[in-house]
């Protein structure tokens, strides 16, 4: 799952088992789904290094000499791409002990500008990823383990974590968004104008309900 830490917008959702192939396949419906400009990443310490730089390069033909076989052309890995990872060490309960970052592409202080830009935090960190995990597993019954709710196929299993995907961005109002309309506003007037994620991506002008989404008509060359 990607999502867009400016406005917690679940941007690409992919149903997968974690392999190096399968990350090339994510990683090329963010492309796909965006401007195809290489953005800051952030993740856990997985294996999405190679994928991000198979993804976002380009190709450089090198000079031929004129003799034998033409050489082959060069991958170079595009220069806006920011890579950062978290390592977050266990023990043998599962609790968190130590939580480290490394900087694979840029440096630290290109990468903490790049956040804190976006005034939502201040270091490096998965929380925004972690916290849509969170309220997955709590409203899909569907991803519990050892349960009778668990999905018997996968087309039912990856449909329902598509519909809930489609409710947490148009349906819910995230709390972090709202902005201040009226502040002297007395007991029971409204002071905020609270917004869902894809209000702020701009997408729709109010949080839908879920039958509006049910009837919503997606809009031509939409990249959402």
């Amino acid at each position: 799952m990607a999502v867009l830490p400016d406005t917690s917008f679940v941007h690409t959702i992919h149903h997968s088992k974690r392999t190096v192939e399968q990350a090339e396949v994510f990683l090329g419906k963010i492309k796909q789904k965006s401007d195809g400009l290489a953005p800051l990443f952030l993740s856990d310490a997985w294996f999405y290094e190679q994928a991000l730089y198979n993804t976002y390069c380009h190709l450089e033909p090198r000079p031929y000499c004129g003799r034998g076989r033409p050489p082959h052309p060069i991958k170079i890995v595009d220069e806006q791409l920011k890579y950062a990872q978290v390592y977050k060490k266990r023990d043998s309960k599962g609790k968190l002990k130590s939580t480290t970052t490394r900087a694979i592409k840029g440096t630290e202080a290109e990468i903490l500008a790049i956040i804190r830009k976006s005034g939502r935090s201040k270091t490096i960190n998965t929380s925004f990823v972690e916290s849509r995990n969170g309220k997955y597993r709590k409203d899909d019954a569907r991803l519990n383990r050892k349960t009778t709710c668990h999905s018997k196929k996968p087309k039912y299993h990856d449909a329902h974590a598509d519909f809930l995907t489609a409710v947490f961005n148009y349906c819910r109002q995230n709390e972090a968004l709202k902005e201040p309309t009226n502040p002297d506003a007395a007991l029971f007037e409204k002071k905020y104008l609270r917004k869902s994620p894809a209000m702020a991506e701009g997408l729709t002008d109010k949080i839908l309900t879920v039958k509006e989404l049910l009837f919503y008509r997606v809009p031509k060359n939409s990249i959402h």
